[in-house]
């Protein structure tokens, strides 16, 4: 994939999500985010028929989001790959909106490719319009660390407690490698009603490993707000 494919992607993601706002389709309705009381309460009575801007005005409005905050799942895989080894991803944690134009998240991730697997911490921020489909840039930093054995049978210790000491082949896990990666990131969230949006976002990490590990990673969040 390249930067003119994701772009194609994500166009066509804003083309379809925009489609569905207007169509009228449940749950794809003017009035879309009933199920939160912030918005019901703005608009109960909604607009007439013939008010077309009103129509459009409840269709695209997210301001209800300040105040938000729920728990998300999120995946995704190195494109551009600079190795035979794209690396994949797959994360969980907890997002929240102080702001209708602003969030930050917080989760456990854990990234791999077939030689090696990082688990980490995650942390970031996003701003975005306060519209249903809301285009947005972010910041982010992840701190990981990977785990191996070693031969451990003449450390005089039970490493694998099993009640015996320095037996033939015994071994011990120990930290062998960090990874520290700051990215920045855009895409966009599209909100199926007033407590669920589903997210896509790309993503440069800039790693502490060195240019030639710095990579591009495309992915998908789906999260469940409440108050």
């Amino acid at each position: 994939m390249n930067l003119s494919s994701l772009s194609v992607t994500l166009s066509q993601f804003s083309a379809f999500a925009l489609f569905f706002s207007f169509s009228g389709c449940h749950p794809f309705k003017s009035r879309y985010a009933m199920d939160d009381r912030e918005y019901a309460a703005k608009y109960h009575e909604g607009a007439e028929k013939e008010d077309v801007l009103g129509k459009v005005k409840q269709a695209v409005d997210a301001r209800h989001v300040k105040g938000l905050g729920g728990w998300f799942v999120s995946g995704g895989g190195q494109f551009l790959a600079k190795s035979d080894a794209p690396i994949v991803g797959a994360e969980v944690g907890y997002e929240c909106y102080p702001t209708s134009y602003y969030s930050q998240r917080i989760s456990g991730l854990l990234m791999s490719d077939s030689n090696q697997g990082f688990a980490g911490m995650d942390v970031g921020a996003r701003f975005q319009t306060p519209t249903r489909l809301a285009p947005f840039v972010g910041v982010g930093m992840y701190n990981g660390f990977s785990r191996g054995e070693i031969d451990s049978d003449r450390d005089g210790l039970d490493n694998d407690d099993d009640k015996a000491i320095d037996e033939e082949g015994e071994k011990k896990s120990i930290v062998d490698g960090y990874i520290l990666a700051v990215y920045p990131e855009f895409g966009a969230h599209f909100w199926l009603n007033g407590s669920g949006r589903i997210t896509l976002y790309t993503r440069y990490f800039v790693t502490s490993e060195g240019r030639a590990q710095d990579q591009w990673v495309l992915g998908g969040q789906a999260t469940i707000f409440s108050r």
